[in-house]
């Protein structure tokens, strides 16, 4: 019976040592998890336009001088308009050949084209390059986009005010919860979105080349996900 019994002992000191070792204290905040948001609204003020000069048929020499006097003329209207150098890029000559399939495939000629990409900052100076684009008869220009120059800038104002209502949610469902709304200990930012403005022509106006065009507005959003102590 003693042996029995200091064996008994022995198994239930065992479990309750082990029962200790497999104890956690639950250390865990009383908090609450809120998400904010903030936008800005802006005016695009930075404009990207491509345009192409090109030229089609046999004589490769002569197609050459008109692409490279086109382009050239291109570069001097950027000048003219104050444009930054390191704004504008003119890139090599391309040649594609020209194909004709039917009633069989035969080579045509070909089409010798350059780009020349241009970074405009202000509205009056996109619309004056657009108009000056068109009077040297350029056919084919392409808006590339339009950004906020000071996007940055605008981006951390909207983070600001992502966590200035995410403290607003947390103070409303504390006060609530009759609870008092202490420290933001963990803080995460989910994305700050800018979504690209479209550019619009509208109908032309006699006071000016600017007026007949419509930049559009950007809202730059921040989201964040904040989690506070309650006291």
């Amino acid at each position: 019976m003693k042996a029995i019994s200091a064996a008994t002992l022995l198994i239930a000191g065992t479990l309750a040592l082990s029962g200790c070792d497999n104890t956690t204290v639950n250390s865990a905040r009383d908090s609450i998890t809120v998400s904010g948001n903030g936008a800005i609204s802006a005016q695009p003020d930075r404009f990207m336009v491509i345009a192409t000069a090109s030229q089609n048929g046999d004589d490769m020499a002569e197609m050459k001088d008109q692409v490279d006097d086109a382009v050239s003329n291109m570069l001097d209207l950027a000048d003219d308009l104050d444009i930054e150098e390191k704004s504008v890029t003119a890139s090599t000559m391309r040649i594609t050949p020209q194909w004709q399939y039917q009633p069989e495939r035969k080579l045509v000629g070909h089409q010798i084209s350059r780009e020349v990409s241009f970074q405009v900052d202000g509205l009056e100076t996109y619309a004056e390059l657009l108009e000056g684009l068109a009077e040297q008869g350029v056919r084919n220009i392409r808006p590339a986009g339009a950004q906020v120059s000071n996007r940055d800038k605008l981006a951390k104002k909207a983070l600001e005010k992502a966590v200035e209502d995410a403290r607003e949610r947390a103070e409303i469902i504390a006060e609530a919860a009759d609870r008092d709304l202490g420290e933001a200990f963990q803080i995460q930012a989910q994305g700050i979105n800018s979504p690209q403005p479209v550019m619009m022509m509208a109908r032309a106006k006699d006071s000016g080349a600017a007026e007949s065009y419509r930049p559009g507005e950007t809202e730059i959003s921040a989201q964040v996900q904040i989690t506070f102590e309650l006291d």
